[in-house]
């Protein structure tokens, strides 16, 4: 077991307002607190506690180090020690300090912060790949291989485009478009996400209930349009699923983020992911139980009807022309490119064609090396936007030239 963790603070006083003037003004300060240390021996300007197992040593920074001239004191300080004490520590050295008077505190490094990320992220992952494993053997067996089309909103099968080369190696043999969504979206197909329908007789019944407050007509809203009530009221609404798994993305961010963290948090998190796998765990034993009647079949193969009919499939010919006059119109414009998402959506969608069908045949075309997809940066857009271009002449059709590039992105 790893010990002498690192906690580093420097402390910056650009004010005057604090009284201390050098290393030994410092180490005295932190000696006169008594819920910093157990017994603790000052020696220059470091400071060590046997019962606790924790060092601290300070250094001054001199003025030629210092960046920015009207910094009056600056100093660096460094902790080591145990996990649990310096854990604890942390915290209350943070708050003698800003009570000294320091303008600006910052962390340097925190081993401890390390060490409970690296424990909260195990946890989490296994609940987000439990519940991925339950929706897909949920909707699998109740929808079958369609339940993709008819439960995952636009911004979801818009990421999914966008992350196709995230994982190429699995994605070659697996529909992996459930491993290419976010956190925060895997739990919305539970809470908040309608797979496709509703029969009349639910909606009357739901209207005739209704009380007449506004509170309860934007209930009625969610409902409608939510799965939460249709299939998981029991396994997973009133086990309050929504709220924890919204308070565990949280953490989540704070783990990819690499953020700072104290042992409350690992304790919580924790007992999050328990009370969430618990829910999915029993949610898997039952999910045999719940099943659709012949009603609900037919709306939802209406649905899926609906949403293919709606559109029509463009051909691969027909896409590089529209893909011309795209470019044509576009090179007439200050910026000369074509933004991927509007040629798909409002350009060929505005005429009729199908968003999901043009996207897998512009990715086929990319594979074949007919089009490209490459990142606008033009001075009127904060972020780079994904566009696309035909390639012409001696780099038309080389499949080789696209895989190499492909190779380049990853």
């Amino acid at each position: 077991m790893k010990t002498n963790y690192v906690f580093e603070v420097l402390c910056l006083d650009s004010s005057e307002k604090s009284v201390i003037k050098n290393e030994k003004n410092l180490a005295y300060s932190l000696m006169a607190n008594g819920d910093l240390w157990i017994e603790p021996k000052q020696r220059e300007a470091s400071i060590s506690d046997e019962k606790q197992n924790l060092t601290l040593g300070i250094k001054q920074l001199s003025r030629e180090e210092e960046s920015d001239t009207s910094l009056k004191n600056t100093f660096l300080i460094k902790c080591k020690g145990d996990y649990e004490p310096l854990e604890v520590f942390r915290l209350r050295i943070l708050a003698h300090l800003k009570n000294q008077g320091y303008s600006y505190l910052y962390i340097l490094s925190d081993d401890v912060s390390a060490k409970i990320s690296c424990e909260i992220y195990p946890k989490i992952n296994q609940v987000e790949n439990q519940l991925r494993k339950y929706l897909i053997k949920f909707f699998i067996t109740k929808l079958g291989v369609s339940w993709w089309n008819v439960t995952a909103d636009a911004e979801m099968k818009k990421k999914v485009i966008q992350r196709k080369n995230n994982e190429t190696d699995f994605s070659e043999y697996i529909d992996n478009k459930a491993y290419l969504i976010d956190f925060n979206e895997l739990g919305k197909i539970v809470h908040s996400q309608s797979s496709g329908f509703l029969s009349r007789d639910d909606i009357a019944n739901k209207v005739l209930a209704l009380e007449e407050t506004p509170e309860a007509i934007k209930t009625l809203k969610r409902e409608l349009e939510s799965n939460y009530t249709k299939f998981f009221k029991d396994t997973f609404k009133d086990k309050e699923f929504q709220q924890k798994w919204e308070e565990l993305e949280k953490i989540r961010h704070k783990v990819a983020h690499n953020n700072l963290f104290t042992a409350k948090d690992l304790e919580r998190s924790e007992e999050i992911c328990k009370n969430l796998f618990d829910i999915i765990k029993e949610a898997n034993e039952k999910i045999d139980n719940i099943s659709f009647s012949l009603d609900e079949k037919d709306l939802i193969k209406e649905n899926i009807t609906q949403n293919f009919a709606s559109y029509n499939v463009i051909s691969e010919e027909k896409l590089l022309e529209k893909l011309d006059e795209s470019e044509s119109w576009a090179a007439k414009t200050r910026d000369n490119f074509v933004s991927l998402k509007h040629f798909v959506t409002n350009f060929l969608g505005s005429q009729g064609y199908d968003y999901r069908s043009s996207y897998d045949l512009i990715n086929l075309l990319e594979r074949k090396g007919l089009v490209e997809l490459w990142e606008f940066k033009g001075p009127n857009n904060l972020y780079p936007v994904t566009a696309i271009r035909r390639l012409k002449g001696s780099l038309a059709g080389q499949e080789g030239l696209a895989k190499l590039k492909q190779e380049m992105k990853n």
